[in-house]
C-alpha cells in the first residue's frame, strides 16, 4: 500500500514520517511516528483489564472475514504475556466466515472473548449464543469498535443501543444477550477545544474546498490526532534547531518527540519508545439493563497506564466469569477424569457462597437469640428476690 511504501522510503532516507490513521507497524518503519490509535496501546489497556479481573490463563479472539481491515487487527491484538505477568497465557484466534463458525470456535476456546467485525454479525453471534445458553454470565464478549460506530444512532437504532436491529425480530432477547457484551472504543474528548476543532474542520472543508464532511468519531479523531502529532513534531523541531541542530537531524527530532508531552485538541499527546501514541480508550457497558442503554464505565489513560473507573459493570452472575473454568479446557487433570459433571461453572460457585453465607447468618441469629434469652433470665433472677422480701417481710406480719 502507499503507506507501507512511504514508511519504507522514509526509513531508507532517514526522514520522519507522521501518520494517524494506520495501526499496523512494520519493524523497519523506524522513523514513522503513529499519532493515532495503535494496537500496542490497546494491548496495554486489555492487559490492565485482565489483571483486574484475574484473567491470566486464556482469551479467545474472533475476527470476521467481512471486515475490510481484519488482517490488521488479527496481527495487532496479541496480549503480551509480559504485560499480563502470565507466561502460560494462551489466546487462540479465528477468522470466521459465518456466525455459526464463530460460536463453535468460542465454545471450544474461551470464556473471555474478543470479537471484531460488523455489528450485524455480532448480533447474529449473540442470538446463536443465547440459544446455546452462552449469555447467562459464564461468558463475557468484548466487541472491538475503535470509532464507536455501533453506538451511533441510525435509522433503525437509537444511540448507545447496539442491540437494536431491524433484521432480528427477537429484539428483547438481543437486549438480554447484550448484557454480557462490553464495547471498547477510542476515547472521544469532551473538551470545548476538541468540539471547536470539530466544527472548524467541517466549516473550513466546505468553505475552502467545497467538501461536505460528516461529524463522526473516525474522521474527527484521526484529523485531531494528525493535528496534534504535527504540533508535537514542530515543537521537537524548534527545540532541535535551538540546540544547534537542523531539520535533517531526524534521530534527535524523534528523541525530542518521545521526551515531550503536550496538550492538544485530542488531549495529552505523548509518544512511547516505539514512536507510538499513548492513546486513550473507553470501556462501555449496558449501564441500564431496563432501557438497554450503554455508558462509559472505564476510561483508559494511555499516558498514565491506568483505568479511571466511572461506574460499575453489571455482571449477570454478580462477578466476572472465570477465564479458565476447571475441567473445561484442560481435561488432563486427574480430578476431571472421574467426574460425570466436570464443569463447575460460576453458578455453582455462587451457590456454595450463598449457602455458606446462609449458615453464618443462621448461626449469628441463634447466638443473638440465645444471648438475649440468657440476659433476660439473669435479669429476672436479680429482680425476683427483692420483690419477694418486700411482700413477705416478717416484721410486717407482727404489726
Amino acid at each position: 500500500s502507499p503507506t507501507f511504501d512511504a514508511g519504507r522510503w522514509a526509513a531508507q532516507w532517514r526522514l520522519p514520517l507522521l501518520t494517524a490513521g494506520h495501526y499496523y507497524r512494520e519493524p523497519e518503519f523506524k522513523t514513522t511516528v503513529y499519532a493515532g490509535p495503535t494496537g500496542r496501546e490497546l494491548n496495554s489497556f486489555l492487559a490492565l483489564l485482565h489483571r483486574r479481573f484475574h484473567w491470566t490463563a486464556r482469551a479467545a479472539f474472533a475476527f470476521s472475514q467481512d471486515a475490510h481491515d481484519f488482517h490488521r487487527y488479527a496481527s495487532l491484538l496479541r496480549l503480551d504475556r509480559s504485560l499480563l505477568g502470565a507466561p502460560n497465557f494462551t489466546n487462540p484466534r479465528s477468522l470466521y466466515s459465518d456466525p455459526e463458525e464463530a460460536v463453535q470456535f468460542i465454545q471450544a476456546n474461551g470464556r473471555v472473548v474478543y470479537i471484531y467485525g460488523p455489528l450485524k454479525t455480532l448480533q447474529e453471534i449473540l442470538h446463536l449464543a443465547q440459544v446455546q445458553n452462552m449469555t447467562s454470565g459464564d461468558y463475557v464478549f468484548f466487541y472491538l469498535d475503535p470509532f464507536g460506530k455501533s453506538l451511533q444512532a441510525e435509522e433503525h437504532r437509537e444511540a448507545a443501543k447496539p442491540w437494536q436491529s431491524k433484521e432480528n425480530q427477537d429484539v428483547e432477547g438481543l437486549r438480554q444477550a447484550f448484557q454480557t457484551v462490553l464495547i471498547i472504543t477510542c476515547h472521544e474528548p469532551q473538551t470545548t477545544k476538541y468540539q471547536h476543532f470539530q466544527s472548524q474542520r467541517i466549516l473550513r472543508a466546505q468553505r475552502d474546498f467545497g467538501v461536505v464532511l460528516n461529524d463522526s468519531l473516525r474522521e474527527d479523531l484521526v484529523a485531531g490526532c494528525f493535528h496534534d502529532g504535527l504540533l508535537l513534531y514542530v515543537q521537537a523541531l524548534l527545540e532541535t534547531v535551538r540546540e544547534g541542530g537542523t531539520k535533517q537531524n531526524t534521530k534527535r527530532i524523534l528523541e525530542k518527540m518521545r521526551e515531550l508531552k503536550i496538550q492538544g485538541v485530542t488531549g495529552t499527546v505523548s509518544i512511547d519508545s516505539r514512536n507510538d501514541r499513548e492513546m486513550d480508550f473507553d470501556l462501555w457497558t449496558m449501564a441500564d439493563t431496563e432501557s438497554g442503554e450503554y455508558q462509559v464505565v472505564g476510561h483508559y489513560v494511555g499516558s498514565e497506564k491506568r483505568i479511571k473507573w466511572t461506574g460499575p459493570i453489571h455482571w449477570k452472575k454478580g462477578g466476572p466469569p472465570l477465564d479458565n473454568p476447571p475441567c473445561v479446557f484442560d481435561m488432563n487433570v486427574s480430578s476431571c477424569a472421574d467426574s460425570e459433571d466436570p464443569v463447575p461453572d460460576y453458578t455453582k460457585i455462587n451457590i456454595i457462597r450463598i449457602a455458606i453465607g446462609g449458615l453464618i447468618l443462621l448461626l449469628l441469629t441463634y447466638l443473638i437469640i440465645t444471648g438475649h434469652c440468657f440476659w433476660k433470665e439473669q435479669k429476672e433472677m436479680t429482680i425476683s428476690p427483692s420483690f419477694s422480701l418486700s411482700l413477705y417481710h416478717p416484721y410486717e406480719k407482727g404489726t
